[in-house]
């Protein structure tokens, strides 16, 4: 019987958390058998034991990637939950009998959420671990993909930065940051709701943070939206002075461009300097652990996320919640961002290890996952994508919802999905 495998390569950790992480590690291979897929049907029609081939990281029983991801570093929380996805997703098909007779494991390592640590994490993968491909959620990509490029190793994942609209061996399910202006959908948005003058919260530190608000400021302004400044969000935050410096921008618009954790203190600072807000808007508040975390202070706060969300409870939704129970059950809530995102980039590896065919190599790999055509995640994306021609392409339609006013739960704000259009076109 097969199993996932997952060898960890990172910094010293104190003894609990290790012991923590080893257990649930433990508890996931005692529970994982054989490999399948869910989203990409996985055929189990042929041989016993697959042919050996040339690529690296293949075997005759195995195929060996690479996940790479942030677990130390400012941008960290974002992704905690990314690889207990991965882990669920990989559960899954690894029951449902294998990729062409083969199991699927992996190694990772931490790129510290810096562009150096994310270049020399991916090289250690490639040269030292001789891994067949890469799953990577991180928003220092871009520190590798020249190099990854270079090497044509293939790589799923969250994109964050315009490297993934660049480099044809990266495939995201979305990009909501490329080299072109922005899009209307988040401006149009904010002027319904009455917003006529912005201040937007940015990490200085973070390079797609700042990008991120400089796309967000161009959607604004295309919707008439005025945009006054920003403030720096960088942790420690001075909660009451940041909530001043929101009030006294004279802004009825606060939108945000950092982490969730980051966007609520500066939330909880304007709401108690009593600054008059119509729109508080972040792409980062999707999370019920910030509705207990900061309680009543995020009521009426607009998110807005690039799948179907969870309030849909799509039988895709059913089937994800329930791996995560089986597979990841140390993550709790389940429906976390980071999860399902690791779920699809995992969905999306698995479907381009099928296209390539029983006896892969990178670039079958990479060409026949650019041939697929109506992709949608086994139902978790709002619009399916075409890889062939999505490749470059800035994601125009989101879901938008909003923290109920007893701020326990998130509410959809129709319609599902909004779309807008790629500003200039």
């Amino acid at each position: 019987m097969g199993s996932v495998t997952a060898l960890g390569v990172g910094p010293h950790r104190p003894r609990r958390r290790r012991a923590d992480r080893r257990a649930a590690l433990l508890g996931l291979v005692s529970l994982l058998i054989g490999l399948g897929a869910v989203g990409c049907r996985v055929s189990t029609d042929g041989p016993t034991a697959s042919p050996a081939c040339a690529a690296p990281g293949v075997a005759p029983d195995a195929i060996r990637f690479g996940l790479l991801y942030p677990d130390t570093g400012n941008a960290a929380s974002l992704f905690r939950s990314f690889r207990a996805g991965v882990d669920a997703r990989l559960g899954v098909a690894d029951k449902a009998g294998g990729v062409y007779g083969r199991k699927v494991v992996y190694v990772w390592r931490d790129d510290a959420s810096n562009p150096a640590g994310n270049q020399a994490a991916a090289r250690g993968l490639v040269e030292n671990d001789q891994v067949f491909g890469i799953i990577e959620s991180t928003s220092v990509a871009s520190g590798s993909a020249g190099y990854l490029n270079s090497r044509r190793i293939p790589v799923t994942g969250t994109s964050l930065e315009a490297a993934w609209t660049h480099n044809d061996n990266m495939f995201s399910y979305s990009n909501m940051i490329f080299d072109g202006p922005s899009v209307t959908t988040w401006g149009e948005f904010v002027a319904e709701r009455g917003g006529h003058r912005a201040i937007i919260a940015q990490s200085g530190f973070s390079a797609t943070s700042v990008t991120l608000a400089d796309k967000m400021a161009l959607s604004l302004a295309a919707a008439g939206v005025r945009v006054l400044g920003r403030i720096d969000a960088t942790g420690p935050i001075d909660i009451p002075g940041i909530g001043r410096k929101v009030r006294d921008s004279g802004a009825d618009v606060l939108v945000g461009a950092v982490t969730g954790a980051a966007f609520g203190q500066v939330v909880l600072g304007a709401r108690a300097a009593r600054a008059d807000l119509r729109v508080i808007l972040s792409p980062t508040g999707y999370d019920q652990r910030l509705l207990q975390l900061f309680g009543g202070v995020l009521a009426g706060v607009y998110s807005f996320v690039d799948y179907l969300p969870f309030e849909q409870e799509t039988p895709a939704h059913q089937r994800f919640l329930q791996a995560m129970l089986e597979y990841a059950p140390q993550v709790s809530p389940p429906a976390q961002q980071a999860a399902l995102s690791g779920w699809i980039s995992a969905d999306m590896f698995l479907r381009g290890l099928v296209a390539a065919g029983p006896c892969p190599s990178r670039e079958t790999f990479i060409r026949g996952l650019r041939a697929v055509r109506g992709y949608d995640a086994d139902g978790l994306l709002p619009v399916p994508v075409n890889f062939a021609t999505h490749f470059g392409q800035i994601n125009r339609c989101y879901t938008f919802l909003q923290v109920t006013a007893d701020a326990k739960r998130f509410a959809l704000v129709p319609p599902v999905p909004r779309c807008g259009t790629e500003i200039g076109r």
